[in-house]
């Protein structure tokens, strides 16, 4: 039961995976995701992964979908945290900014990096457009490069023991465009 459990979330990854397989080439499985190999491809990122974090609910789990894009580092940003995107306003989905995730602040304040995400018109704007429930950056000081990570409302699989069912939350491909997009232009961003 549960290694058909994983095989059909594996199924559902790759299904809803397919329009980066246009764009990155076929992948490698990795654990319990995708990894492409992206040698040789024209691409602001150094790699390129999409997994499943699976959450146990009662009675079921849910398989949710992260995109993960790495890139090095080009300009000497002072990175000092988790950079994260929010949304102004309570009961309506508000204006997007980008703050530190450990900031109750609004994201205005004087570092470099925040003026500079923040100030982009055009990044600003597909913002608004996303459906995620949430985009984060963050550089690994080891490693020496940005990550940039993404968990989109599409893209899921949903295992429920009662009622017994399965299902595909599919991630649309104007989703997709636009993650993508807005993933190369913070990459563009930051490693100018």
């Amino acid at each position: 039961m549960n290694e058909t459990l994983n095989q059909k979330a594996r199924e559902s990854l790759r299904n809803n995976s397919k329009y980066f397989f246009s764009i990155l080439g076929e992948p490698s499985e990795e654990g319990q995701g995708l990894c492409f190999s992206l040698k040789g491809k024209t691409s602001p990122f150094s790699g390129f992964k999409i997994r499943y974090v699976i959450e146990k609910k009662f009675l079921g789990k849910i398989y949710a979908m992260v995109l993960e894009a790495t890139f090095g580092r080009q300009k000497e940003f002072q990175p000092s945290g988790k950079i994260e995107l929010r949304y102004s306003g309570f009961i309506r989905k508000g204006t997007p900014y980008f703050a530190y995730a450990s900031s109750k602040k609004t994201g205005t304040d004087g570092n470099e990096l925040l003026q500079l995400l923040n100030h982009d018109e055009d990044l600003i704007e597909q913002c608004k457009k996303l459906e995620i429930e949430f985009l984060n950056i963050f550089f690994d000081p080891q490693a020496d490069f940005w990550t940039v990570q993404v968990r989109p409302y599409g893209g899921s699989f949903v295992h429920l023991m009662l009622p017994p069912m399965q299902y595909n939350v599919i991630l649309v491909k104007e989703q997709a465009d636009l993650i993508f997009s807005i993933m190369k232009r913070i990459a563009g961003l930051i490693d100018k």
